[in-house]
């Protein structure tokens, strides 16, 4: 039998996943902080973000992984299914990224269908080689994550998403002040040794957990290494348009006023956001590990909506005059034009935690329920509303880059939120 989970426990649950959404994005302002106080800041900036923007479209939909593993992995034959698509999926998309990275495809992708300025372009194939290796590191993470989750075992993700930011900072700090590596590079490759370090923490303490060998939870229709996959295909596939949308993203602040500063200033804006907006992103898997019944989803949406207001207007908080420029300037570096505009963007844009929050909560209700059908709708609507507005706000020509990519941002997402609230209100519990 189901019991209701109090909000004492669901705060238990979503701690060491709060903690681990904390530390995680942390490391992107860490690094942006270093680079903009390498040699060539805003082309560190920009060749960064750009390379992450490619990177993003094969890495992104593979986290999907980490919802189906929560919601399926009840004995060692779903295991074993999990194994099987972690390894090929995983692989795969290391592979594609590698291919992407080499020079003469990389200048086709940025330089000419991006149209990413040459200076910038010339930084990026080493950059995106090297985050090719976190389409592997992220599926591994996930799938040892995902374990820790369903057994109720979640704090080594906290402790890992901790190492993480201490192994990312600690490498490019190491690197301003000894080794003469390119910023950008040095960003990707101190991302990398994070990782390594996060799936080290995750991965010793599932050694000792006893998975059942059978569990009458899971039906036999779902005994399958098929149905493992198009119950992640449309996960998969609404991640996968949305991240696709990045490149486009970038375009288009190439091709609004005040380009160069508005690229560099854009990453750090919104990874700031991330300190709130990763958390209420991870508070999915406590949706599918406690939502049963119409009592339980009433109960996780009450402590969503809490968690989700408590976050944003935490955010706000950096938003404040004074704060702000504090933050942005002498906290991560930022000087001139790009700090004005990263300022600009984030007194908007820090938001967009409270609509994470829901379409978490949505996310995880459908996912919980079989369900992932509206997941895939909802993000081709999201698609549809982003290039609506990308490409009305550039022809209107009156907006900088950076208000024309937040603005753009949250008009998208509040409308794969509605949708996918009206297909949750549509569930005969």
């Amino acid at each position: 039998m189901h019991t209701t989970p109090s909000q004492r426990e669901l705060f238990t649950l979503f701690l060491p996943l709060a903690l681990s959404g904390l530390f995680y994005p942390l490391a992107s302002p860490v690094i942006n902080a270093a680079l903009a106080r390498s040699a060539t800041p805003e082309l560190a900036l920009a060749a960064f973000a750009v390379a992450r923007s490619l990177s993003n479209p094969l890495i992104s939909p593979l986290h999907g992984l980490r919802q189906v593993i929560t919601a399926l992995v009840y004995d060692q034959e779903m295991l074993g299914y999990m194994q099987y698509w972690s390894l090929i999926l995983g692989g795969a998309g290391t592979g594609i990224i590698l291919v992407a990275s080499w020079p003469p495809v990389y200048n086709l992708l940025a330089g000419d269908l991006m149209g990413i300025p040459a200076d910038i372009v010339a930084i990026g194939p080493p950059v995106l080689a090297v985050m090719a290796f976190s389409s592997a590191l992220a599926v591994s993470r996930g799938y040892y994550q995902g374990i820790l989750v369903r057994y109720n075992r979640a704090g080594p993700v906290g402790t890992g998403a901790l190492g993480y930011l201490l192994g990312t900072a600690g490498f490019v700090g190491a690197g301003l002040l000894w080794w003469d590596i390119e910023g950008a590079l040095l960003g990707a490759l101190a991302l990398f040794v994070g990782q390594i370090v996060y799936l080290a923490f995750v991965w010793w303490p599932t050694r000792t957990i006893a998975i059942p060998a059978h569990s009458d939870e899971v039906e036999p229709e779902q005994r399958s290494a098929r149905y493992v996959f198009y119950f992640f295909l449309p996960l998969a596939l609404s991640s996968l348009i949305l991240a696709g949308t990045e490149p486009f993203l970038q375009a288009a602040i190439a091709r609004a006023p005040l380009a160069i500063p508005s690229l560099a200033a854009g990453p750090v804006c919104i990874s700031l956001t991330w300190l709130a907006g990763v958390p209420l992103w991870n508070i999915q898997q406590l949706v599918i590990a406690r939502v049963t019944d119409r009592a339980s989803y009433q109960a996780v949406r009450r402590f969503v909506l809490t968690v989700s207001v408590v976050l944003t207007g935490a955010m706000g908080l950096v938003a404040l005059p004074g704060i702000d420029e504090g933050v942005f300037g002498l906290l991560l570096g930022l000087e001139g034009e790009v700090k004005r505009l990263a300022i600009e963007g984030y007194r908007i844009y820090f938001i967009s935690p409270f609509f994470m929050g829901w379409r978490s909560l949505y996310h995880g209700t459908l996912i919980g329920k079989n369900n992932t059908a509206p997941i895939r709708s909802a993000a081709l609507a999201r698609v549809l509303v982003l290039f609506v507005m990308l490409g009305s706000l550039v022809a209107y020509g009156q907006l900088n880059g950076m208000m024309v990519a937040i603005w753009s941002m949250l008009a998208s997402t509040v409308a794969e939120a509605a949708y996918l609230g009206w297909h949750v209100r549509k569930i005969e519990w």
